[in-house]
This record gives C-alpha cells, structure tokens and sequence, in this order.
C-alpha cells in the first residue's frame, strides 16, 4: 500500500552524491514517498540558489526519479515564501516591503519610533538576521498618508495641516499646524523597510521577480523531471513582516501591508484618513470599511504572489500546495496559536480564497495535541472538491524557552499517536519537518545549527527503524477513514465577523469551542465559508458538495458579506438545526449528535477519542476508536434495534451491546451495520483480556552500549547507570528457564522508547509504543537465551551540555523497569 509520508529535507551544506544517494535510499525505505528539499538558515544565503546549489538539487532529483521517490520543490530559503533568499530586493529597493504605521494623541507633535518584528523575529537572532540585514528593521521613504481630527461631529481630515518633523531610519516624528489644545488627532505614515529581505506581496512586479529570480533556475537545473518525478511546487507562510510599536493603537493590531495602487483604490471610497481612522475604531461604517480594505489587502497579496506561483505550475506541469500563516496553530481558538499578530494583515485569515489558487489543501501543525488546523483544511479541501488535506508537522520545544530548539525527546509513540489524531481530524498526508542531511554541531544555537532547527532530524533518531510501520500503520488509518460519508454539523467560518471585529472578538474562541466540541465527541465537523450557504441544495435532504448537511453552527456570527446570507439562514432554520450559542455538553452534546446524524457513537470514557467515519459502499457505519490514554479503558456500543459488527476480516454475530477492551495507545477500526436478528439482550465481549504473568525477569542481565556488555539492573536506564549521555541502541541479554510448554508474550514496562526481540537467536518482533508488549510464540520448556535492543531518542547526546536540556535531562532510557512474562491462554 502506497504511504500518506512525505518529509521536509533539510540541508545546510551541500551533499555528496554518495550521500544524498544513501539518504534518500533511506528515506524511501522508511516509507516517504515525496521529498521535499530545503535550504535552512544554516547554509549560508550565499549558496543558495548558486550554481553548486542547483546541480547539487538537481542530482539529488534525478536520484529521487531512480529510487521511485518523488520530488516536491520547496519553494524559498528558510520558510517565509517569496524573497527567494533575499535576491529579489537585491538591487531592486523599490520591491522592498513597505508599512502604514499611525500615532495617536492630543499633542502638536506625534511619532512612531522603537518598530519591532513580531513572531518569526521572537526565533532569535539567527531569524532576525535572516529577515533584516545587520538584524535590525530600518526605514526610509517616510510619507504622511493622512492625518485625521476626531471631532463630536465625527472624523475630519486634517492631513493639510499637518508636516513631517523628523524622519529617519528608526522612525519619524509629525507636527500639527492650528489645532485646538486638547484635540485628539491621528496620523498614518508609510515607510519602506531599507533592511527586510521580504518583499512588497502587494506587488505584482515582485511576483513576477520571484517566479524570474526563484523558481525558473529550478525548472531549468531539472528540466527532465519538472511535472514528472517532480511534481508540487509547495509555499510556506509568504507575509510581510509584522511590526509593532509603542506608539500603535486600536483594533488593527499590526502595521498594514501599503502601496499607493492600494492607497488609490481606497480612495476611490471616499476621503482616506477617515477609512483608515475606521481600521482602528469603532465608528459607525467601520464593519463594512474594514472588511472591503482588509479583503483589498487580501486579494491583492493573493493577485500578485500566488497568482504568480500559479502561473509557474500550470507552465511546468506542477500541482500548488503549501499554506499561509495559521494563527489558530496548536489551538483550537481562531486566534489561540500565533497571538502576537493580526491575521487580517498577513494574508492569513481568507483561507477559502486562498485555496482557489492551489491544487493540493495544506495546513500546518504544531506539537502533539489535537488541534484545528487539520479539521479546517478538511473543510476546506472538501469545499475545492478533494478529500482531506496535507498537514505539515513540527514540533517546537516544551522544555526549552527556546522554541526553535525542538524536540529531540521524541518518541515514536508520541509520533504515532499525533499522527493518528491529525488523520482523525482530517489529514489526508502528513509532511514531516524534518530528514536532516547532517546533524548539525555542539553548538549551542538554534536554527544556524541545524541540530537545533525545529529538531528532530528523524534520520537520526536512534527508533529510526520504527519509520516504517509508522507509514503503513497511517496509511491503513486513511484508506479506512476516507471510503465512507458521513451526515455533517456544518460550521460557518466566520470570515466576515473577523475582518469587522478583529481577532480578539468571541468568535474565535466559540467557533474553537465547537470543533472541539464535536471532534470530541466523535463526529468530524465541516467548516463552511459564506459560499457554501449558497452552494447547499434543498432536495430530500440538505445537500453540500456531495455531503449531506443535518446542522449548522454560526459561532459569534455578527456580520455576513451580504444580506442576503442572513435571509439563507433562515431558509435553512426552516430544514436543519441551526444553532448560534456556545456548545453543550456531555450527554446533551452527544445525544443531538445522535438525533441529528444518525451516527453510531461508543459510550464515552476517559482517554478514548473516536470518530464515526460515516457509512461505506457497502453500507457499514466505519468507526476508529484510538485510546490515547496509559491505561486499558473498556468501551460500550449499545443499539436497541441491534448490529452486527466487524473488527478486520472477522465479521461477529449480531448482538445488541458490545463491550470491547482498549490496550492503551490501541486503535480499533470497526464496522458495524444495523441487524435485527440480534437477540434480545444479546451482548459481545471483544479486545484482550487481562494476561496471567508468569514470571518477573529481574535478574541476570547484561547491556551493551559503546563497549564491552557489563551487568546491569533493569529496574532503572542506562541514563543513571553510567550512560547518561548515550543515544543509540542498547542490547540487553538475559537467560530464562521455562517449566513447560506455553504460549508467552513478553511485556516491557515503560520502556525507552523502542524495541527488537530475539529468542534463541531468532527475531520475533518489537515494540514502540504501550502497552510494549511482544508476543513470543509457542515457547518450549527449558532454557532460552532472550535478547532485546532497546533504542532511545536522540535527547541525551544531542541536548548534553546544551541550555536547551531543561530540567529533565537525561531523559528515561531502556528498560526501566524489570521485564515480564505473560501467559497467553
């Protein structure tokens, strides 16, 4: 079965051909099918792009095209798409980014000084420096835009009366001529960033250098492959800088994105400084200004860069993925994940418009909870006609204030069980950030030391040979959960409730509130934007893009683009439930669902996730029950009218109740289809039981690591047993004497983190995640000889001496507590 797995691959120098030949035979094996390559702070911007870069890229292509692999171009330096490493302001000022910046008071005299870079900047130095020559945001080119009196019959322009002081790099100062003491003014200036490496997205012309200066060399170095083995063209977060300062007031949270062709069409409206007032308070038109600019700004980012973006595919032959920020990132609030900037200035809250441009939905992910991103990007891949989207998933550090460090702790079960809810909630292929091509140095920096770039490298985790299960396990999960449709709450993306109220407004936190909500409950919600009202279809049931529509939630809905989208509502009141209030709970929650779509729902307990999948072609509700928990939960699907349910290939009587036991971190994909053969009161009883343990191995063991086997205990890691710094394998040996033939499964408590077991000789499995048990077969009386390599995360050599440790340093390895033997029967 062909894998959901592709990987960012992360290069900081360039590779051998040896050693690119060798990796990817790797990566290939461990069950990626697309690659995609990336050049990382840590190589130096002057490689980039160079003619060693793009025949080192090439050849790395044309290796992919023999192994089988495809290729993905990732489409910048770093991650911000669009300054094709800096090149493309490079003796070209005018496509440097420019701002509107505003002062507010009452004075004669206002300023805007001390301009700083939020989110990407907060990374550290070796992000600012990428972002801004010498580090640092400076500026030229400051103008007066408009300057506006607020007086009690309303806003008045002012902008005759007012001049510029002072200006400079670091800002500028303006003076009013005239005005009454006392009276609050606001002025708007612009300026140009004579330091950012990020261009003007409002530019059509930086568009077009970008495809010139930054993607054609790569269709000219791989011109054989370009459409074929290289496929998708992919694009990460492109939007300008984000600035604060002191002086920034009201409801716009960060500088705007400006140009005069921007300026002009809102001009066109009627006088500017009142419009712009507008952004920031709430005057009476201030809704519908807001959003006609905010989508202006919007549309024209999209026009000018993703319709150049566009172009380049549909000339090569490529498909277009890749995403815009998220600010709902590790969150499920709207506005929970990146809350340092304003969404409606970044290109990254018209996400319906901005998947018009690509052929591929994609949507990134952050850490190892559930969270919103690909629950959204279900939505709206499913409004563009595909099933499920691309989820690109990095990890960002919990044990360090430096986020950039990573996660070298992680497990394989931590990794499994993230991946299992990222396809619950929507994802279709899952993108792992990152293969590395090195492991960087000692170091202690982060992203110009590629061992601390949103680390793991996976390749080089010692549970690297775990990779492969992992890939089939997910792509099972996919094939399973997409074969069957489903009865949908609909949730409307409140599109125009956050261009009009901003990302503070309560709909961001109640439209959370019910994905997560539902997604808990077991269902799959579909986000819905405005234009999906209008494409629902009333027959003999409410009907979306193929899916049947049984409710929809309008989270904080304050404003609509039109009118006539409030009058469609309450079309729609009159077929479906809508509901406009926060989320119930619990019983209630779950018996609406029950009522309104007809899906079969396990009982709820503590640790288990489910999701109803919907019915298949063959008429089988398909149900995933994933317990996340450490320990056993048992679960109960009770139906009066009776089922007959399917676990793999083994299809069970038809019974009324089932009770099925849940190992922790186990995954149940069932079937059940409604039978009223069932008996009255008839019940099933599947999963595990309980084992009887017949024998606790604590004695007599040996462990191998960089030398000679020495004993040891196995009641505690090799981190406190003089090997706090190893991370690899570790084989571990003992012997053991059976009194009879039996059945044997060999239990590893808590075990760090991965595992392959040998008896007599022979490998008879592994394990990587709970409940790490290994069944060992028919095991005959006597003597055996029982050998089991353990292999831990990269945590205690990568992070040893390193401030990025925390506290916790070194972390758990091995066996760590005494291994078991249980009785099968």
């Amino acid at each position: 079965m062909k894998t959901r797995l592709d990987a960012y691959w992360f290069w900081s120098r360039l590779p051998t051909e040896k050693d690119m030949r060798d990796q990817l035979r790797s990566f290939r094996d461990a069950g990626f099918v697309r690659i995609y390559i990336q050049a990382r702070l840590s190589l130096s911007r002057e490689i980039y792009l160079s003619v060693g870069w793009l025949r080192a890229y090439a050849t790395a292509v044309e290796i992919m095209s023999e192994l089988g692999l495809k290729a993905g171009l990732y489409d910048d330096y770093a991650w911000i798409s669009g300054h094709a490493g800096g090149r493309i302001v490079d003796g070209a000022e005018h496509l440097r980014e420019r701002h509107l910046f505003w002062a507010g008071g009452t004075g004669a005299e206002l300023g805007v000084d001390e301009i700083e870079a939020t989110l990407g900047a907060s990374l550290g130095p070796a992000a600012r420096h990428w972002m801004h020559e010498d580090g640092t945001p400076l500026w030229m080119g400051w103008k007066i835009v408009a300057a506006v009196a607020e007086r009690p019959h309303g806003p008045e322009d002012i902008t005759a009366q007012v001049r510029l002081a002072t200006s400079g790099p670091e800002g500028a100062t303006v003076r009013a001529e005239g005005l009454p003491e006392g009276t609050r003014w606001t002025v708007f200036l612009a300026a140009r960033s004579s330091t950012s490496r990020i261009p003007d997205y409002l530019s059509p012309e930086a568009g077009r250098r970008f495809v010139e200066v930054g993607l054609t060399p790569y269709a000219s170095a791989c011109a054989g492959h370009m459409g074929g083995t290289l496929d998708r063209l992919f694009f990460d977060q492109p939007a300008p800088v984000l600035y604060d300062w002191p002086e920034r007031f009201g409801n716009l949270r960060n500088s705007l994105a400006w140009s005069d062709a921007l300026q002009a069409e809102i001009e066109a409206h009627g006088p500017l400084g009142p419009q712009l007032l507008a952004l920031l308070r709430d005057l009476p038109e201030a809704p519908a200004i807001r959003s006609r600019i905010y989508r202006a700004v919007t549309g024209r980012m999209q026009t000018a860069f993703l319709g150049a973006l566009r172009r380049f595919c549909d000339v090569y032959g490529l498909q277009l993925s890749g995403h815009e920020i998220l600010p709902h990132i590790a969150s499920f609030d709207l506005s929970g994940g990146f809350t340092s900037i304003d969404p409606r200035a970044a290109m990254a809250a018209d996400f319906f418009g901005t998947d018009r441009y690509r052929d591929v939905t994609a949507v990134d992910a952050n850490n190892l909870e559930a969270q919103l991103a690909p629950l959204l990007g279900f939505g709206i891949a499913h409004a563009s006609g595909r099933t499920g989207c691309e989820v690109e998933l990095y990890l960002t550090s919990e044990r360090s204030d430096v986020r950039a460090s990573g996660q070298w702790e992680l497990t394989p079960a931590a990794l499994r069980a993230q991946m299992i809810r990222l396809h619950l909630l929507g994802a279709s292929r899952i993108i792992l950030h990152a293969l590395y091509e090195n492991d960087g140095d000692a170091r202690d920096s982060a992203l110009d030391n590629l061992r601390f770039d949103f680390a793991p490298g996976y390749n080089f985790q010692p549970w690297w040979p775990v990779m492969p299960a992992l890939a089939r396990e997910m792509a099972e999960l996919s094939v399973f959960l997409e074969n069957a449709k489903c009865p949908r709450i609909a949730i409307l993306y409140p599109y125009e409730t956050a261009l009009a109220e901003g990302p503070r407004h309560a709909h961001a936190t109640r439209f959370g509130a019910w994905c997560r909500a539902l997604t808990e409950a077991g269902v799959r919600p579909l986000v819905i934007d405005e234009a999906g009202l209008w494409r629902m279809t009333a027959g003999e049931a409410v009907m979306l893009d193929g899916a049947e529509i049984v409710g929809l939630v309008l989270p904080e809905v304050t404003h609509l683009q039109t009118a006539a989208s409030a009058d469609r509502i309450d079309v729609l009141r009159a077929r479906i439930w809508v509901e406009d209030g926060p989320p119930p709970e619990g019983v209630v929650l779950r018996t609406l669902l029950s009522e309104c779509t007809g899906v079969p729902l396990a009982e709820a307990v503590p640790g288990l996730r489910q999701l109803s999948c919907g019915r298949d072609a063959d008429g089988w509700w398909r149900l995933v029950l994933f317990n996340e928990g450490d320990a056993p939960c048992e679960v109960a699907l009770a139906f009066e009218s009776g089922f007959c349910l399917r676990a793999g290939d083994h299809a069970h009587r038809p019974v009324q109740r089932a009770t099925l036991r849940l190992a922790p971190q186990q995954v149940h994909r069932l079937r059940l289809k409604p039978d009223a053969a069932a008996v009255a009161g008839s019940t099933l009883a599947l999963g595990a039981k309980p084992l009887t343990e017949v024998m606790v191995l604590n004695g007599g063991w040996t462990l191998a690591t960089t030398g000679t086997a020495r004993a040891v205990s196995v009641g505690a890691g090799w981190q406190v047993q003089g090997d706090q710094a190893f991370s690899g394998c570790g084989c571990y040996e003992t012997t053991f004497h059976t009194d009879r033939d039996q059945e044997l499964v060999l239990a590893l408590p808590e075990l760090a983190c991965a595992a392959r077991v040998s008896l007599d000789g022979a490998l008879v499995g592994g394990c990587h995640h709970a409940p790490y048990h290994v069944p060992l077969g028919r095991v005959a009386e006597g003597p055996h000889r029982l050998r089991i390599e353990v292999m831990n995360t990269g945590a205690n050599r990568y992070l040893c001496g390193s401030r990025f440790a925390g506290t916790g340093w070194p972390d758990a390895s091995g066996l760590t507590k005494a291994p078991r033997l249980l009785d099968k029967r």
